[in-house]
């Protein structure tokens, strides 16, 4: 697994404690706190033996300098409350129910509850196609909704941009949009975004995505603020453009 991929695994692996943590499920959140725990141990093996590192994703960056900075992740919050609890071990597989209430008491439920979780949820629709997406587009898709449903509105109009981008790489892929360049280059992302966008649109479609690129990444720049409705209402704006191009490009 690349450091880009794990860094983004690891993403998904905080968001999928807390949702545990959320439900009540033990067993789930035993299981993902442990291996958000491995995964991170292993990501900072890794960066001791690097001087310097080049990712081509702004959240894997962003995961990678949290790691270098042990700036705080839910995951790491529980975990240092679980070595409280049992005296410097956390001891992940002897969870039991009184536990997870506790942490859920002490470290989350103290600024959100399950209420507010499942009605930010319900505000954002789903991908709906014609035809079957990648896995890389599912996964993305969720871990937006996840962000939004957790406040983080800043990395949920961030990754849009990134579902974008795999969404358009899924099409180009799936249809052979760029023969010339060969699967491999698709694959391995040495397109650029200009390639990419017109390889798949044209006139008025193009000049949306164009637009929606540029406020996407206006965010990643670091110049504009977030608030819900602003995550909100790209995501739908982003669901709508790419179930555009998935309808433009589907197999009569």
């Amino acid at each position: 697994m690349t450091l880009r991929d794990a860094a983004l695994r690891l993403l998904e692996l905080d968001q999928q404690v807390v949702q545990a943590l959320v439900e009540g499920n033990t067993e789930e959140f035993s299981q993902m706190l442990g291996a958000y725990w491995t995964l991170k141990t292993e990501l900072k093996q890794r960066m001791l033996g690097e001087s310097t590192l080049s990712i081509d994703d702004s959240t894997a960056r962003d995961v990678l300098h949290k790691i270098g900075q042990d700036d705080g992740f839910q995951s790491d919050r529980a975990i240092e409350r679980l070595k409280e609890l049992r005296g410097g071990d956390a001891a992940f597989e002897e969870l039991e129910d009184e536990d997870i209430d506790e942490l859920g008491a002490e470290l989350f439920y103290c600024w959100y509850s399950h209420h507010e979780y499942v009605t930010a949820l319900g505000e954002l629709r789903p991908l709906i196609l014609w035809s079957d997406t990648s896995e890389v587009v599912r996964r993305l898709v969720d871990q937006v909704r996840q962000c939004y449903a957790f406040q983080q509105y800043d990395a949920a109009f961030g990754l849009c941009r990134t579902l974008l981008e795999a969404s358009i790489r899924d099409v180009c892929l799936r249809r052979g949009l760029l023969p010339d360049m060969g699967e491999d280059a698709v694959l391995s992302e040495k397109l650029n975004w200009g390639q990419l966008r017109d390889a798949v649109s044209s006139g008025a479609l193009n000049e949306n995505l164009k637009d929606l690129y540029g406020r996407l990444s206006k965010v990643l720049h670091a110049r504009k603020a977030v608030t819900e409705s602003d995550a909100r209402e790209v995501f739908q704006e982003t669901l709508s453009v790419i179930e555009e191009i998935y309808g433009v490009h589907e197999t009569p």
